[in-house]
């Protein structure tokens, strides 16, 4: 499998060690660079084929090893075109014993592929197929490719004084990719097996912290829809008893944003569940050296993040949701900016209780006091010329046109003085439509039977009774 990664590219230190100094650093950019990745295998024991029977086998350490018998590593990247110091005199017990300069240093030594593989078993060289053989040799962090078709594997790799040439011949086995030059080398990072346990961890810790955020906000929308739920019920029963159609379908909109956020909460619990379910099986992988385990780590962590781009959507759809309904924080005294509407209709009754209809702006609101729903309208001041708003329920509803008003003149208990400028009755179980000062000062809402009037009212219905 193929996975792009961006890297920064910086100058290798004499050891293949990125150095990045003031000058490499200006000049430091982004890259795609191709990293194979091969998780699956990790630890997993392979037939020895193809060996050539000597006294000794080298390896990192000059210690013998088996290769091709249990895999370390489950990547691999290519990093640098360089003349590899490691080919030249690292080489203990090859062709180029000779020039060897290691032991009083590290004391290594490169492995190559041709000394470890019968002439007749080799096959034609490729990126991959160097790789399979270097992955099971023990502490090599590198592998490179040099001519075309040598391979070799190294602890490390240094780069020393070459010429201007390329890695530009082409590998046998796979004519679209290089594998070095006539004297450089393609150099490739190998990437360890041990990652495996991080990798999970992490994987672990993003479904559990995903999960935790989950919850509270299915526990706050759940709040809130039952909150709006019972409201709108006990409202839509009292305002459809005295035929205020207005409200009663202000309330039936209620009830259907109650049911969404109940429902898209219910959505965010089973993802959740479904996290936890795979932070759980990642809990339950301890063997890394395991090879049925680590392919099983590897599968939870597929599917936990597929799982987490799912629940992350969910998620974030629930939280604009959740501040639709309830949106904070509040701005004191917001009220003061609104007027009861039957003051822009009919001031002698603009203490008494109104209801009203119209174009709604975003979703019902539940559990904001007036400078609440005064708040949000002012953040929709595009749009936003007034709202209605029913206490005790503290049900609150937007609107960017008003259509049509109820005011109920029976209600002598909610009766309140009348309201002059900077001043709004907001009793506790006051029933009003608000409509913006700044925006209908000096006009009228008065129905206008002509339709001259854009903005006026279709239609004011006066109730001499109570809507209780």
């Amino acid at each position: 499998m193929a996975v792009v990664l961006f890297a920064a590219v910086a100058l290798p230190s004499a050891f293949g060690v990125a150095v990045h100094s003031k000058a490499s650093l200006e000049n430091e950019h982004l890259v795609s660079l191709p990293m194979w990745m091969y998780k699956s295998d990790c630890w997993q024991r392979r037939p020895v084929t193809g060996l050539l029977q000597t006294d000794y086998v080298p390896g990192a350490g000059i210690k013998e090893f088996t290769p091709f018998e249990t895999v370390l590593k489950d990547g691999f990247m290519e990093i640098d075109c360089v003349k590899d110091y490691m080919y030249y005199h690292g080489d203990k017990f090859g062709d180029a014993r000779h020039n060897y300069k290691l032991e009083d240093v590290s004391n290594t030594s490169i492995v190559h592929y041709e000394a470890h593989v019968k002439k007749e078993d080799r096959k034609p060289m490729t990126q991959a197929r160097c790789f399979e053989f270097c992955r099971t040799v023990p502490n090599m962090g590198f592998f490179g490719l040099i001519n075309g078709r040598n391979c070799y594997c190294a602890p490390y790799y240094k780069q020393m004084a070459g010429d201007s040439s390329q890695c530009d011949a082409v590998c046998p086995g796979d004519n679209s990719m290089m594998c070095g030059g006539k004297s450089k080398s393609s150099i490739f990072a190998l990437h360890n097996c041990e990652s495996t346990e991080r990798d999970l961890k992490a994987s672990d810790t993003k479904a559990t912290e995903l999960a935790a955020d989950m919850d509270k906000n299915s526990k706050t929308a759940s709040d809130l829809s039952k909150d709006m739920q019972k409201g709108a019920a006990a409202l839509q029963k009292s305002f459809g008893g005295v035929g205020d159609a207005g409200a009663t379908g202000l309330m039936q909109k209620a009830k259907q944003s109650a049911g969404t956020l109940e429902h898209s909460a219910e959505d965010v619990d089973a993802l959740s569940k479904e996290l936890k379910e795979l932070s759980g099986r990642a809990k339950g992988i301890k063997n890394f050296k395991d090879s049925s385990e680590v392919t099983e780590a590897e599968r939870i962590m597929e599917n936990i993040d597929a799982s987490v781009a799912k629940a992350a959507a969910a998620n974030a759809k629930l939280e604009k949701l959740i501040e639709l309904a309830s949106p904070s924080p509040d701005e004191k005294d917001s009220a003061k900016e609104y007027f009861p509407i039957m003051h822009f209709v009919d001031k002698k009754y603009d203490s008494v209780p109104s209801t009203c209809a119209g174009d709604l702006v975003n979703d019902p609101i539940v559990g904001e006091s007036p400078d609440g729903c005064a708040t949000s309208c002012n953040k929709n001041f595009q749009t936003c010329v007034g709202f209605s708003y029913f206490a005790p329920e503290k049900l609150c509803f937007l609107f960017s046109r008003f259509n049509t008003a109820f005011y109920y003149t029976g209600c002598k208990s909610l009766i309140q003085k009348p309201a002059f400028l900077q001043e709004t009755t907001t009793a506790p179980n006051d029933v009003t439509c608000y409509a913006k000062l700044s925006r209908f000062e000096g006009t009228t809402l008065k129905p206008d039977p002509s339709g001259k009037c854009k903005e006026c009212l279709r239609k004011a219905t006066k109730a001499n009774r109570c809507f209780k």
